[in-house]
């Protein structure tokens, strides 16, 4: 049998190489990837698989929209509460203390942004106990343009315009606070203006994971409904070899872990501290079963929709594909 030509669209990172370079089998699919992972509900008609935003996703899955099958692979995952910034002179030094403070923001319905809510909710600090401050974090960094699926920020939100920058009004002392996807690289200078408002964020995303049970997903994996339906096993074998090449990565980061001081370490601690995270696919781990079920709720209580999503039909058309 000829083999099916796949294009998933697949950012980069590590534990996906060993599928860039070729090394995970396909069998039935010639598979072409493609690094311009869109993110968005509509992507392009050349590509048939793609990585999503899961927020965006869920987002739409929750107002009915169920143009996209959604696979339970959590292919980029974080904790947020390192992607809080203030002055270096701030007196600000945790989650708590924002509350009443002026927050700036440059993309509200990221799911990076929705965790980093979340983070500050389980702080105490809801959605309504800060001024949001939004628009973009500096003169080199766009916005993401705005989508249709968007959910949208809460009444009595300041906006930004003409020249003005989240980070420049940081500076100037204009804000407290900004909540941004990426470190801004003037955090990596020594005696910079900038510094995390969480120091020791490592401890305090350690300590959130042990009293939840989450460990945030940020993107999914996801095909259009037609085409899963139509191609059962093209996208189960596209599952497959995420997940085959997942394994191939951790074997060889524990045996040759060179490419940072620590990266032995890091990967020990994942399977140690995070083994019921780990691998990062499916719905029956109880832990997998804890994010999606935060996720729906905090989706709903943040304000983004106006009835929580189901979190066990998420992936339900992905687990009701022929095998």
């Amino acid at each position: 049998m000829t083999a099916a030509d796949v294009t998933l669209a697949l950012r980069p990172y590590d534990q996906w190489a060993p599928l860039w370079v070729g090394q995970v089998e396909t069998p039935g699919i010639r598979l072409k990837l493609v690094h311009d992972a869109p993110l968005v509900m509509d992507f392009a008609e050349h590509i048939d698989i793609a990585e999503i935003s899961f927020n965006r996703y869920l987002l739409a899955f929750s107002r009915g929209d169920e143009r996209l099958v959604g696979l339970p692979a959590f292919v980029l995952r974080g904790f947020r509460h390192r992607n809080f910034f203030v002055r270096a002179d701030s007196t600000l030094e945790s989650l708590a203390d924002l509350r009443g403070k002026r927050l700036g923001s440059n993309s509200w319905p990221d799911t990076g942004t929705m965790w980093a809510r979340a983070a500050m909710r389980d702080a105490g600090v809801g959605v309504g106990d800060v001024q949001w401050v939004i628009g973009t974090l500096d003169d080199t960094t766009p916005n993401r343009p705005p989508s249709p699926h968007d959910a949208h920020p809460p009444a009595g939100a300041e906006f930004l315009s003409g020249s003005d920058t989240l980070l420049g009004l940081l500076k100037d002392g204009r804000i407290d606070a900004v909540t941004t996807a990426f470190a801004p690289p003037v955090i990596l200078e020594k005696g910079g203006w900038l510094r995390r408002l969480v120091r020791n964020y490592r401890a305090a995303e350690a300590d959130y994971h042990r009293r939840t049970g989450v460990y945030p997903g940020f993107h999914i994996i996801a095909a259009r409904r037609e085409y899963a339906l139509g191609y059962p096993d093209r996208v189960r074998a596209v599952y497959a070899a995420l997940e085959r090449s997942f394994a191939l990565w951790s074997t060889k980061v524990l045996k040759f872990g060179e490419a940072t001081p620590w990266a032995v370490e890091e990967l020990e601690t994942m399977y140690r501290d995070f083994g019921a995270d780990t691998p990062p696919f499916g719905t029956d781990s109880p832990a997998h079963r804890t994010m999606l079920a935060t996720m729906c709720f905090e989706q709903h209580a943040q304000g983004l929709v106006e009835r929580a999503a189901d979190p066990d039909r998420l992936f339900a058309a992905f687990n009701a594909l022929p095998q």
